[in-house]
């Protein structure tokens, strides 16, 4: 049977439970989170900063976030997300002299070496090993140059205002350069990738090493995963000019966070502000309860019923992490005439809730009782009470 749902007004005692409920439901359990949400956020010692939510992009603190700086190995984040988009994680990679003969942070690749992209994959993002970064490069593009002009097509498309790219790896280099809010954009896009998630929370990988005895170990360059329970990524940075640099991501109780620093004094500080960043945003957000089971939300005429009304219940209970700030919405439809019978439990409309404007979820409407199919004998007392009626108001 097919039913038309429409949007019906319930009864003021009805709406004053519900709104009762509904704020005590928005109470925090924990007085102290309260005061943590409504609180100052904290002293960040970067030149740059930003916090936003993973899922939505809202913005939960910013520092000069649209400053241009140098962002060092944070630039192996688009390196990353570019590499897994246009290599298969089997294919064979084979170090050119170019990429053995980068520099600094390495796995010290030697020319004619050859490793799979997934192996690459834990050298760029784990150990942060720049030869690993052209190796990949010349991979997925053909050239270094192929590549860099690649990264700054995907900034673009990205629209990332405040990006440009030289190299793969973030070594310092004229016109190499991004922003805190670019970064938060493009850890946003990367952090929906699975594979990029499992690289970046990875605390120690071992990858072949052809010609030696052993294997490398490679240990995550970002201290705080595996130390820190709620950290899940991204990356760090540092060059004498960029300073000590983290794109940080973190997730609790249902919410992910992610964190951008640049321009740190110490490694020490740049770890400290990133947890302390994430404990502020994580702070802003609480569980609440948008619904309890059976709760009498709306009621229906019953047709044949002289002043008759059929209660309608929410079938279960909608617990959700919500922001401080985000209002919360219900939006109630039932069905537009009653069908008997009725049976208990039969759903016969919705409640539809928003916070902050975007869907939430919903719950199902159903009969609190049981309504049988009306009679002969109930149809002419209906029309002999509505007739008494009739007469009561007219004469």
């Amino acid at each position: 049977m097919t039913r038309r749902f429409a949007r019906r007004t319930a009864t003021p005692l009805i709406l004053l439970f519900v709104l009762f409920v509904l704020l005590g439901s928005l109470l925090p359990a924990n007085p102290a989170a309260a005061a943590a949400s409504t609180g100052q956020p904290p002293e960040i010692g970067g030149v740059s900063a930003i916090l936003v939510d993973m899922d939505d992009g809202r913005v939960i603190y910013e520092k000069n976030a649209d400053e241009r700086r140098s962002t060092a190995s944070t630039t192996k984040i688009m390196t990353g997300i570019l590499s897994l988009e246009t290599l298969p994680m089997d294919r064979m990679v084979t170090a050119s002299k170019k990429a053995a003969d980068v520099g600094e942070s390495e796995i010290w690749l030697e020319p004619g070496e050859s490793l799979s992209v997934s192996d690459l994959l834990y050298a760029l993002l784990v150990r942060s090993a720049n030869d690993a970064a052209v190796a990949l490069a010349e991979a997925s593009a053909g050239s270094l140059e192929g590549f860099v002009q690649k990264m700054n097509e995907k900034a673009i498309s990205l629209g990332l205002k405040n990006t440009h790219y030289a190299n793969p790896h973030g070594l310092e280099a004229k016109e190499h350069y991004s922003s805190a809010r670019d970064l938060a954009a493009l850890a946003r896009y990367a952090m929906r990738n699975e594979e990029f998630r499992r690289l970046v929370s990875t605390v120690t990988a071992t990858i072949p090493w052809p010609g030696h005895e052993y294997k490398r170990t490679l240990h995550n360059r970002n201290d705080l995963v595996g130390e820190t329970p709620f950290i899940t990524g991204i990356k760090t940075g540092y060059t004498g000019k960029a300073g000590y640099c983290l794109v940080g991501s973190g997730a609790r109780d249902g919410v992910s966070l992610i964190s951008v620093i640049l321009g740190e004094p110490t490694k020490e500080s740049v770890d400290d502000d990133t947890v302390k960043l994430l404990e502020y945003g994580f702070a802003k957000y609480q569980r609440v309860v948008l619904t309890d089971k059976d709760l009498p939300v709306a009621e229906v005429d019953v047709p044949y019923h002289f002043s008759g009304k059929l209660p309608l219940l929410t079938d279960r209970r909608l617990v959700r992490t919500v922001y401080a700030d985000d209002p919360v919405e219900q939006t109630v439809t039932v069905v537009d005439q009653l069908e008997l019978p009725v049976e208990k439990g039969q759903t016969l409309g919705k409640v539809v809730y928003t916070v902050g404007g975007r869907p939430a979820g919903e719950v199902e409407l159903v009969a609190g009782t049981a309504v049988e199919k009306a009679t002969l004998a109930v149809k002419l007392r209906f029309l002999w009470d509505r007739f008494k009626y009739w007469l009561s108001t007219n004469v």
